[in-house]
């Protein structure tokens, strides 16, 4: 396997960086507002509330966006094999 040439399907695209930075985001954003939540929680005294509302809310618009740029990048996968031009 040729990682140089897996890495760059795309013209100017790097799937594995892509690939990295996605894993990332699905991690440390939902990660960063669930410990927001939780010093939230602390700071007014309440149960876990917050730290779970907002932990799934941020997973919940993470995986949204990514299908949302999925949908968009196979529209345009899709016109450009099809020869077809928006």
């Amino acid at each position: 396997m040729d990682l140089a040439k897996w890495s760059q399907q795309g013209a100017g695209s790097n799937a594995l960086a892509d690939g990295f930075s996605k894993a990332v985001e699905f991690v440390v954003t939902p990660l960063a507002f669930g410990v927001g939540g939780y010093f939230l929680d602390r700071w007014l005294g309440t149960a876990p509330i917050f730290m779970a509302v907002l932990f799934f809310w941020a997973l919940a618009v993470t995986v949204a966006m990514t299908i949302r740029d999925y949908n968009a990048r196979m529209r345009a996968e899709d016109d450009r094999l099809m020869g077809r031009t928006r």
